[in-house]
């Protein structure tokens, strides 16, 4: 055989295999979507499937490092990849939410918006009390209207998360919602409501892998190491599947930062103070954080790459930009001062469908004659009070819980510090902040944990505005947004996503690990279902505490250890970041 004719060898085997991996995978995952109609939101939790399913996605899992190892030899399969992602994305379409319920408020959002009501307005508690009342208040008698024109409306008005609430969505994501709704015909069922709502979802995933192909070329990288997002399985679950709205402003996010590595390769003398490309990156960004708080935490990286490379003068325009124009998108969720419905909320004692978080119980909420609920409400109980899957914060917040206040079965095998100093802690906390004694330790770790993002993220900056390269740049904005979602006391599996488009260029083997071992979060479910009042492996732990206690440890810690020792053993700053997968 010519020498010459190897590396085309090499080439077609490449195309074979990834052709393989791809056939296979959307076998796993007709296989996982045919399974999640066990899922059904009235089925029981112990006929759930959740092992077999967390399995098949292991299974994907390991094609997708096999798929990423040869993708990034250079294969040239671009085109496989894409079309291969998108067949995934059809196949999950037409699946149920495994363990998730989220989406049904995002149906009922889109369908208030549309009736003309603010989704900020009314919890879809007070709707439905209003449905069973009497009101005299127009809006309420508009959705009450709704409702009984829908039926399919009121099934999934009663399956709204934490009715007693207001939508913690801000405007961008409900805009997305709206435009759910208008699209979805009259008299649809709820499965068509929730399958139209999932395409518009997929639409935004598949627009942000379009964009993660612009910004691998912009940054002088292969295009094929797109596969690292295009098939990565936490997607197929979180955003095809279970239909999750972070696909909106990671879309946005991404494009924000496509636009401003674009800038970034321009001359400096031709990037005037005024310059319009500067208004785009600021206009794209207030849109995805009017989508999703989380984007917010780039503002430091952005603001000191484009001082540091343009000059200060530079920020003016794009701040006034980015901040005005937040301030008008997330206007119709702040919070206000006429008297307004407010829920009583206490600590959750039982969490009997395994959906909730332990932290927040919604006990009562005033009748609909008030006038309304604080649109703040939803995302401020949300940023006081959740917490879930962590692992630093939760090592952090159960050293600071007095633990002669709780069960031998609630104390962490991990709590260590002396109960006199956790109560000092809280008394201090109580006095300076004027909290109650049981939000003490939630706030205190939460401070703890601002603090120690706020530190990482403005060491990330100042590295990241040291060069005018954009891998270097893509970088730190993975790791600000992997490091902010590791300090969040909420640490769902879909918050992944807002790093996966800029994980092409992180540096070490670790981080693509994260995509796969978040799903372990499943087993939570599991345990409760057939564990809740029963130990587990001769601990004293039982459902959801020997999740909490133990599992997340064997989720995180050799996770964490593996991407300290890669840290240490790699190069400080090589010349252009890249993702080692040898």
């Amino acid at each position: 055989m010519d020498g010459s004719d190897r590396p085309h060898d090499r080439t077609a085997f490449a195309t074979r295999s990834l052709a393989v991996l791809a056939i296979v995978s959307i076998g796993l995952y007709a296989a996982i979507a045919w399974l999640s109609w066990q899922f059904d939101y009235h089925a029981a939790g112990v006929d759930r499937p959740i092992l077999t399913v967390l399995g098949l996605f292991a299974a994907a899992f390991a094609l997708y490092l096999i798929a990423i190892r040869i993708a990034a030899a250079g294969s040239g399969n671009l085109k496989l990849v894409v079309v291969a992602a998108i067949g995934f994305r059809i196949v999950m379409l037409f699946s149920l939410p495994i363990q998730e319920v989220d989406i049904y408020r995002y149906l009922w959002d889109g369908a208030v918006s549309v009736a003309g009501v603010s989704p900020y307005q009314y919890s879809p508690q007070q709707v439905q009390d209003a449905a069973f009342s009497t009101t005299d208040d127009p809006e309420l008698q508009r959705l009450i209207a709704v409702l009984d024109r829908e039926p399919p409306l009121a099934e999934i008005l009663a399956r709204v998360h934490f009715p007693e609430l207001p939508t913690i969505y801000p405007p961008t994501s409900q805009v997305v919602f709206a435009a759910s709704e208008i699209t979805t015909p009259a008299g649809a069922s709820l499965l068509a409501r929730l399958f139209i709502m999932k395409a518009w979802l997929i639409g935004f995933d598949i627009a942000t892998l379009l964009v993660v192909i612009g910004l691998l070329r912009a940054c002088g990288r292969s295009a094929d190491l797109c596969v690292i997002y295009a098939w990565c399985p936490l997607l197929m679950k979180e955003v095809a599947g279970s239909g999750h709205l972070d696909a909106i402003a990671v879309f946005f996010t991404a494009l924000a930062i496509y636009l401003a590595v674009r800038l970034l390769k321009r001359d400096v003398a031709t990037v005037k103070p005024s310059d319009l490309g500067l208004a785009g990156v600021a206009i794209t960004l207030a849109l995805a954080i009017g989508a999703k708080l989380y984007p917010v935490v780039l503002a430091p990286l952005m603001v000191l790459v484009v001082a540091r490379r343009f000059g200060w003068r530079h920020l003016l325009m794009p701040g006034a930009v980015l901040a005005l124009g937040t301030l008008l998108l997330l206007w119709p969720m702040m919070p206000r001062d006429a008297e307004v419905a407010e829920p009583v909320l206490a600590p959750v004692a039982e969490n009997s469908d395994g959906l909730l978080p332990e932290s927040i119980e919604v006990i009562s909420i005033a009748s609909p004659s008030l006038p309304a609920t604080d649109p703040s409400l939803g995302v401020t109980t949300f940023l006081k009070r959740w917490e879930m899957n962590d692992f630093l914060f939760l090592i952090l917040i159960e050293n600071l819980k007095p633990t002669s206040e709780l069960p031998t079965d609630r104390v962490a095998w991990f709590s260590i510090v002396p109960n006199a100093v956790r109560e000092s802690v809280r008394e201090t906390a109580q006095q300076s902040m004027g909290i109650e004694a049981a939000e003490a330790p939630f706030f205190v770790a939460r401070a703890i944990t601002a603090a120690a993002f706020l530190l990482v993220a403005i060491g990330l900056a100042w590295r990241a505005s040291s060069a005018a390269d954009g891998a270097l740049f893509c970088e730190a904005v993975f790791l600000t947004l992997a490091w902010f979602w590791l300090l969040c006391p909420t640490q769902n599996p879909w918050y992944w996503s807002w790093a996966l488009p800029f994980l092409p260029f992180a540096r070490g083997r670790a981080w693509l690990a994260t995509s796969g071992l978040v799903l372990v979060y499943y087993l939570r479910f599991w345990l409760d279902y057939h564990h809740a009042d029963t130990t587990v492996l001769g601990t004293r732990y039982a459902g959801v505490a020997f999740y909490d206690f133990v599992i997340t440890w064997l989720e995180f810690a050799p996770w964490m250890a593996f991407l300290a020792i890669d840290a240490w053993r790699r190069p400080k700053r090589p010349a252009s970041p890249s993702l080692n997968v040898g």
